[in-house]
């Protein structure tokens, strides 16, 4: 059965890709190519190295400057070529904390909301009118009121790696998918079952009392025998079979027409059939086994597929929750502002305030706190869906367990080289290795059922020792003597016209071989589509950051202007102020769906190359090679 070895280390998140580090890798990745790529995945990285490059001269001194790709030995023909990177178009990338700041996890947002009146009143320190101040120490209190709904006596700190790890240990998934690896290691052993030494023993009794018109016809006769040997099927074909039998018969004629009777015979026949044409060689004979053997490598190409999709829906699920958690942090504050000010207007009632703003403010509060009741849902669904694909005995879907995501987002450019991921998606993806292994299938197919369309051309070969006496030990003495030998050597042939059957089977066979390279390049270009998406994607959610960021920023000054500047109350100033709190959150969430989409993109660019396993530190082995 296979299973999984577990070690996690983030680096990526802890340092920025450089270009002098991206050079290392190209010169250490591109120099290892297999020989016995298919010639159609072959073609279509020619196709990949061509594009988007031109051959360069380089000075030695630039040589450790400028990131090149060096073509691998199976395209040593091919010229070098630049690196086609890619990074984010930021002129200047964006302060984490201060993004970080925006967007608070529940469990830190009182710490973040108190920081952020802090700063408030740093800057209406020297304003006589402490309004603003004031408004937003009432609003934090009740946010932080309102956050309490979503926290639960009973807290589980899970970091990602630990969502990983536990995955590993305990997703019905994985240990579902872990035993056909095993389940085709059986399938092997039966194909290769059949080449083994069959021992058979074949025995018989028969007494016959029969109308005979015929004096020197027994009518009577009482035979027993019993047979025993062994039997093999050769790799080239060949059935061979050695066998040992006796027989007892007696009957009822008289004893001047016979000298024994009872008699025993013994005789030992070996037998041999070679075909020469249909069912004959190495290739043919072993075939059942090579198929299986290839649907073993398939079944763990399968597994590691299942287990990088298992790590993808884990990695997902937990930005799911880390999103839904902060959205309801920013949503929980906006929702305290709208109560806040429905307080303001009722306070004001009796000064510039009339029940059309008091009914206004009001109504947009238990609106938007309808919301917050679903945002609260929601952050339990997505518990639950995590808690669903970690399968864990600690953390059970019954528990009221609220789960407290630790990871941090990055936010953080990389640099990429847009080939270089392609190419190790080539390399990497278990779908390539997977199309690559249902061709060699097919082709052994193929070479079968072409066999099969030929005559049959069996040549025998029987040779037979006999020995006959009184007893039974007489009669194997009379064996050994070696007196009585035959042999016997034939050919059969045999010929459908037409061959129908086999025709069309060989053809069948020939269309899955075609249909199966055709996948191969679907495959290939689907793989390609989707790294060019995930890098596309990745690029685009970094390079949205510092612009969403300074809406943010500006809409929350905004929100302070307008009520920094509030003079009078009229319908027409709260709706304003109503729309700014809105425009606010809707910012933060925008922004917190961009950070999110950045981490994810993350993940979704290591599955697409394939690499998820190693990005995660994970290695698949297989138990029965261990032992």
């Amino acid at each position: 059965m296979a299973y999984l070895t577990f070690s996690r280390k983030r680096a990526m998140k802890e340092t920025v890709v450089c270009t002098a580090c991206l050079m290392a890798m190209l010169a250490a990745g591109c120099e290892t190519e297999s020989t016995s790529v298919n010639e159609s995945v072959a073609a279509y990285r020619d196709r990949i190295l061509a594009r988007h490059a031109e051959p360069v001269t380089l000075p030695d001194d630039a040589k450790h400057n400028t990131p090149v790709v060096q073509p691998v030995a199976a395209q040593g023909a091919l010229p070098t070529k630049k690196a086609l990177l890619s990074e984010p178009a930021v002129d200047e990338p964006p302060d984490p904390a201060a993004v970080l700041a925006e967007l608070p996890d529940p469990v830190d947002a009182a710490a973040v909301f108190n920081a952020r009146v802090e700063r408030l009143r740093d800057e209406h320190a020297n304003r006589q009118d402490q309004r603003v101040v004031r408004n937003y120490e009432r609003v934090v209190e009740t946010a932080i009121e309102y956050l309490q709904r979503i926290q639960r006596p009973r807290q589980v700190r899970l970091s990602l790696a630990e969502c990983v790890q536990r995955a590993l240990n305990h997703n019905y998934a994985i240990r579902i998918e872990a035993h056909n690896p095993a389940i085709t290691q059986t399938q092997i052993a039966e194909a290769e079952a059949a080449f083994d030494v069959e021992f058979f023993l074949d025995t018989s009794w028969s007494k016959l009392d029969q109308a005979t018109a015929q004096a020197f016809n027994p009518a009577t006769s009482d035979t027993r025998s019993i047979q025993g040997g062994f039997r093999k099927l050769l790799p080239s074909g060949m059935q061979t079979s050695v066998s040992l039998s006796q027989s007892r018969s007696q009957n009822n004629l008289p004893a001047e027409f016979q000298s024994l009777n009872p008699a025993y015979n013994t005789s030992l026949v070996a037998q041999l059939r070679q075909p020469l044409l249909r069912n004959f060689g190495l290739d043919v004979n072993r075939a059942q086994i090579n198929v299986r053997k290839i649907e073993h490598d398939i079944s763990i190409e399968t597994f590691q597929q299942r287990v990088r999709d298992t790590l993808l829906d884990v990695e997902n699920a937990y930005w799911q929750l880390v999103s839904i958690r902060r959205s309801s942090a920013i949503l929980a504050e906006s929702v305290a502002q709208n109560y806040i000010t429905y307080r303001n207007m009722v306070e004001r009632l009796e000064h510039d305030a009339t029940q059309v703003e008091v009914a206004n403010s009001k109504s947009r509060w238990e609106s938007r706190m309808v919301e917050y009741y679903e945002s609260v849902k929601q952050v339990r669904d997505a518990e639950d869906r995590l808690k669903n694909l970690l399968n864990d005995p600690e953390i059970l879907l019954s528990a009221d367990i609220e789960i407290v995501p630790t990871e941090t987002p990055l936010v953080a450019p990389i640099v990429l080289d847009h080939f270089s991921e392609v190419r190790t998606a080539l390399d990497q993806r278990s779908e390539i290795r997977q199309a690559r292994l249902q061709i060699e299938s097919a082709r052994i197919n193929t070479m079968v059922a072409k066999n099969q369309t030929l005559p049959q051309l069996d040549l025998t070969f029987q040779y037979e020792m006999q020995g006959i006496g009184d007893t039974g030990d007489n009669s194997f003495d009379n064996l050994t003597t070696n007196r009585f030998i035959s042999y016997t050597v034939g050919a059969n042939f045999s010929y459908n016209f037409g061959e129908r059957a086999g025709r069309a089977a060989w053809r069948r066979a020939r269309l899955q071989e075609s249909q199966a390279i055709v996948a191969l390049n679907q495959a290939t270009d689907a793989i390609v589509e989707e790294v060019n998406n995930a890098i596309r994607t990745l690029l685009v959610r970094f390079e949205q950051v510092p612009p969403q960021l300074s809406s943010v920023q500006s809409a929350e000054r905004n929100l302070r202007a307008l009520q920094a500047r509030t003079q009078r109350i009229d319908p027409n100033y709260l709706q304003t102020e109503l729309s700014a709190v809105e425009q606010l959150a809707n910012n933060r969430n925008t922004l917190l769906g961009v950070v999110v989409g950045y981490n994810t993109g993350l993940i979704q660019l290591e599955k697409a190359k394939g690499t998820l396993l190693d990005y995660n530190n994970v290695v698949v082995t297989d138990a029965q090679r261990d032992r």
